[in-house]
């Protein structure tokens, strides 16, 4: 079944979709897709259309415009600058362009390129609102099925500081993951669904889809605002979200009180700290966990039913789902010993686009490699570090989230980033990043006898810093590539005293 097929088959003229304080009907939604999908068709050569704007709601009607139409959508985000936007524009090679006059002016470029303004495209004056059955009625649903398998969404990878990489959706695999994630939480249609995920990126995409299809209320935010989100949850009976960590972490509190009553709330994006997991669990908080990427979806999950024993990890393997942990020497290894994290699921995304031999790269045995380490123990994943996070200090792989777990558990510290430095007597010395609740003369002698106790003497950090805040993405990720980066340049030596003893 088509995309936009579902969506009319579970059409409810009651529900709504809000985005930031704007409210719109599902049948002004359906009638301005129609609306775009005429426009649009004027244009012939059309097969690929990239968008990049400020309003979420555009975007929104451009997934149903392109599952209606036949059209591969590539999506980008706002944050990017005028350059990066026009790097991905020529990597793409979009048919046709639709953007906001507030965030580019068009040049040769991408002159090619059919370029539209989004205010034509979704002119208000000239929408006619047509009822529910008559749309029904003129559809062709036999010839709109027909691109349920053709490329239908390209969405960039959330990296910042990187090149993203562009991945490849067809509807199929959207319809996929939809099913999956409806079946893994228990939403039905009486489910409302809260996001603050962008709608370029694939967690936005997984929100606005699982509303969307099952004909519920969505509820979007750009910003969290604590006073305007608890009457919004309040009005739409807000009754399940996924959300990154970082805005768990934010509500965590309100949870805990029952100022925000939400039934199902599922973290994602990076991995929630133990000790919040612990306290969520202990206050009787209906709170999840996933693990997974934008390629592969949602592979492992922790109910908050779970045993506490596995509450350091990231969820139990889902079913249908292999999941390997492969050694530097690329062999695999055995339970509790950390590898690189290799998923095969039937979830996984088509391809890069445009890119075969990075696609290729990316494999290994017909396994995903996701660029994460961890391991395995009682079918359960343990989440341990991105690859390129891996601190190595004479020779031994040190894992900065066993540090940072230790201290976020010591009652002054509110967060922490542990990051490798170079040093010239351990090639990489361990550094902390430190947010904390009150500074201390002391506090770092008091912090290393305080992990003595608790991690391995060749764990505990050289060096620390202490700061108002972390950098980080808009998915609550420390961006620990620029902390490096940042403190690389202080060119610090962190080993000088050790040198001095051992000479």
């Amino acid at each position: 079944m088509n995309l936009y097929s579902l969506l009319l088959k579970n059409y409810d003229k009651k529900k709504k979709l809000i985005y930031n304080d704007k409210e719109y009907t599902y049948l002004y939604f359906i009638n301005l897709i129609e609306h775009a999908s005429k426009y649009l068709c004027k244009f012939n050569k059309i097969k690929k259309i990239l968008i990049i704007t400020d309003n979420p709601f555009y975007i929104s009607v451009l997934y149903f415009v392109a599952a209606r139409c036949g059209y591969t959508l590539i999506t980008l985000n706002k944050s990017l600058s005028k350059k990066q936007i026009l790097e991905q524009v020529n990597y793409s090679k979009p048919d046709c362009i639709i953007f906001s006059k507030k965030l580019l002016k068009m040049n040769k470029n991408i002159s090619k390129s059919i370029v539209l303004d989004e205010e034509k495209i979704f002119n208000k004056n000239e929408i006619k609102i047509d009822n529910f059955y008559n749309i029904i009625k003129n559809l062709d649903i036999k010839y709109i099925n027909n691109f349920f398998k053709k490329n239908y969404i390209v969405t960039f990878s959330s990296g910042t500081t990187f090149k993203p990489k562009p991945i490849l959706f067809t509807q199929e695999i959207k319809l996929k993951r939809y099913y999956h994630i409806k079946n893994l939480y228990n939403v039905t249609k009486k489910d409302n669904t809260l996001s603050f995920s962008p709608l370029d990126h694939s967690l936005g995409q997984r929100l606005f889809f699982l509303a969307t299809l099952s004909g519920s209320n969505f509820l979007y935010f750009d910003n969290y605002n604590f006073s305007n989100l608890r009457k919004k949850i309040r009005k739409y009976n807000i009754t399940f979200t996924i959300l990154p960590s970082n805005y768990l972490q934010i509500l965590k509190d309100h949870l805990i009180t029952k100022k925000i009553n939400i039934k199902k709330i599922v973290s994602a994006a990076s991995s929630l700290d133990s000790r919040d997991k612990e306290i969520l669990k202990e206050n009787n908080v209906k709170f999840y966990e996933m693990y997974g990427a934008s390629e592969i979806g949602t592979v492992s999950s922790l109910s908050f039913k779970s045993s506490k024993k596995y509450i350091n990890s990231v969820g139990k393997v889902l079913k249908n789902v292999k999941i390997k942990i492969l050694s530097d020497k690329k062999k695999f290894v055995n339970e509790k010993i950390p590898g690189q994290i290799l998923c095969k699921t039937p979830l996984k995304f088509k391809e890069y686009f445009n890119n075969k031999p990075l696609t290729k790269s990316n494999y290994f045995k017909g396994y995903f490699m996701t660029g994460d380490i961890g391991y395995l123990k009682e079918n359960h994943l343990y989440f341990l570090s991105r690859k390129k996070d891996v601190i190595i200090s004479s020779g031994i792989n040190i894992y900065p989230s066993d540090i940072e777990r230790e201290l976020n558990r010591h009652p002054n510290i509110k967060e922490s980033a542990v990051i490798g430095l170079k040093d010239i007597f351990f090639g990489e010395a361990v550094f902390a990043v430190c947010v904390v609740h009150k500074k201390r003369n002391d506090i770092q002698l008091n912090l290393n006898n305080y992990l003595l106790k608790k991690i391995s003497s060749k764990q505990i950090p050289l060096g620390y810093s202490f700061v108002k805040k972390l950098p980080k993405s808009i998915f609550g990720k420390v961006l620990k590539k620029e902390l490096k980066f940042e403190y690389d340049k202080k060119k610090l030596d962190l080993s000088k005293k050790i040198r001095l003893i051992l000479n």
